[in-house]
């Protein structure tokens, strides 16, 4: 039904219907083998892949993409995967996933997964404890106001944007010698929204430096009507549609990000 309202009104980001359409379309996403490929061959995606559709339509099949189906701890840095049918994967499912998140989570019942609550730039973890750690669209958001949408709590409205390398660091620190750290943000000009900021070629240059592992690899994604791999000299320039902040649509009908970094980083 809602579904079909967000059709029927032209596909807009952010209208009624909307979480609903992209769910259902990541549903089928992650379980096509041949589109998955296409993210862990670094290939180029299908003419009009994700239009009008916010990020997650890149992150999440990227993520699953390099995971692949292997035994191990997972550490899930800012709870991105607490959701049954992504936990359900193949790839989650045969994997122990921890769960990490500032604020309480639903809990999703499951032999292979359990939850922590606490904060990434002091995490409550000993060192060397994961295989892989995952945290996609959740550095972007360390040390900025989270009040705003994610926490009640007043503590959580900061203003510390240099912070993210704290948590990178503490990431580093609870993998396993050879462990990896899969990573999302936005990616082009420097912008700061107060609840997130966007991160540029410098930002991305302090993770790899700051994690100082033996391996940093990064893919780009644009969107452009569509999302699409692209160089990162295509992305530099691109900028953040703040729903919360511009309200109006603008003509691409981009829905959040229009571009992303997708980070390996190897210990």
């Amino acid at each position: 039904m809602r579904i079909g309202r967000y059709i029927a009104g032209g596909r807009k980001p952010w209208a009624i219907g909307y979480a609903e359409y992209k769910n259902r379309a990541l549903r089928r996403i992650l379980r096509d083998e041949s589109l998955l490929d296409r993210f862990r061959r670094r290939a180029a995606l299908p003419d009009g892949y994700g239009s009008r559709l916010d990020e997650r339509l890149v992150e999440y099949p990227w993520l699953v993409a390099r995971l692949g189906v292997a035994a191990g701890r997972l550490l899930d840095a800012g709870s991105t995967l607490n959701d049954r049918e992504v936990l359900a994967l193949p790839a989650l499912r045969a994997r122990s996933v921890v769960i990490s998140n500032l604020t309480e989570e639903p809990v999703i019942l499951g032999e292979h997964v359990s939850y922590v609550r606490g904060d990434l730039r002091l995490a409550s973890f000993r060192d060397g404890c994961f295989d892989e750690v995952a945290c996609i669209s959740v550095l972007e958001h360390i040390g900025m106001n989270n009040t705003f949408i994610y926490s009640p709590d007043s503590r959580r409205n900061e203003s510390r944007p240099q912070d993210y390398v704290k948590a990178v660091r503490e990431l580093k620190r609870v993998l396993k010698p050879r462990g990896r750290l899969l990573l999302t943000v936005p990616y082009g000009r420097y912008e700061n929204h107060e609840w997130l900021q966007q991160f540029d070629r410098d930002h991305i240059r302090a993770v790899c430096d700051t994690f100082d592992g033996t391996a940093c690899n990064v893919d780009y994604y644009k969107y452009a009507g569509s999302w699409q791999i692209a160089d990162e000299s295509a992305c530099t320039e691109s900028r953040y549609f703040d729903i919360h902040r511009r309200g109006a649509l603008e003509p691409d009908y981009v829905a959040a990000a229009r571009a992303v970094a997708c980070v390996e980083l190897v210990h």
